[in-house]
């Protein structure tokens, strides 16, 4: 199946229906709160409120600029999104994929992950198509023509537009700017699955697994996920690849933690312990 949403921000004015938007038929809503280090939408609030009222699936987006400290942009972004799932709004201005990955990791940093990464497919081919095969939930923009509703405008579950680059499947296609939702004109955005694997895509529990944590308030939930990554890094290995100085196996590959006491048991046992008297 294919569920709908739509991207929206300041720009599209502060009276969109979303009660409205959702008895149309679309699922999810991605707004924008925040933009270079300098700029709050003040539509956010508004929005991410009438959201969940009406039962949308939400994630608020920073409009990532290369001309801004990113250490300050996401203090300012996390300052403004609450609890809701992030995106990152990576195209005109916000520079190489060196920028995209310094906020990644100020925004691990401070306990929270990014869980979309709006990258159209022609800035990606203007910073020199790099890779991004690991960069998390990525959206990409290719415009049919036309102004009308978004399920007449939508070019189908097998259009071209639906093509991975850089290494990467795209996750969700905003399709057109032009649909009309709740009588306005906005971006509409398709997502190919259910809406329990945009959940799990926007890192929601879904129903069969919320138990989990629903006993944990968001700064618990941050302060595990934190907790999580440390361990699994110190484990590992710097993404995942083994540390350099507890030597290399026969293959030439870092040892992890585990690889590294392993050899070294390994090598205690062969030489011999003694026996006591």
């Amino acid at each position: 199946m294919t569920v709908f949403g739509i991207d929206i921000s300041n720009n599209n004015g502060p009276d969109i229906d979303l009660a409205q938007v959702a008895r149309e038929g679309f699922s999810f809503v991605f707004a924008k709160v925040t933009e270079g280090d300098y700029f709050v939408d003040r539509t956010w609030p508004r929005y991410r409120d009438a959201a969940r009222a009406n039962g949308l699936l939400l994630a608020g987006y920073h409009y990532l600029r290369a001309d801004c400290d990113v250490q300050a942009q996401a203090d300012l972004f996390l300052e403004h999104l609450g609890d809701a799932p992030s995106m990152v709004d990576f195209e005109e201005n916000s520079g190489d994929l060196s920028t995209f990955w310094a906020f990644v990791r100020a925004m691990n940093a401070r306990g929270r992950q990014v869980d979309l990464s709006y990258i159209p497919r022609w800035y990606w081919q203007r910073i020199g198509s790099p890779d991004l095969s690991q960069v998390p939930g990525l959206i990409q923009s290719s415009y049919v023509s036309g102004v009308g509703y978004a399920s007449e405008l939508y070019p189908g579950d097998d259009s071209r537009f639906w093509n991975g680059f850089g290494g990467k499947t795209v996750d969700i296609l905003q399709f057109t700017d032009s649909a009309l939702v709740a009588g306005h004109h906005v971006d509409a955005d398709a997502f190919r699955g259910s809406l329990d694997d945009l959940r799990r895509l926007l890192g929601h529990p879904t129903p069969a697994t919320e138990g989990v944590l629903m006993a944990l308030d968001e700064a618990q939930q941050s302060d595990l996920y934190r907790k999580v990554t440390e361990i699994w890094d110190q484990l590992l290995g710097p993404d995942g690849q083994g540390w350099p100085q507890l030597g290399q196996d026969t293959d030439g590959r870092h040892l992890t933690l585990v690889d590294a006491l392993a050899k070294l048991s390994g090598e205690i046992c062969a030489g011999g312990t003694g026996s006591a008297a």
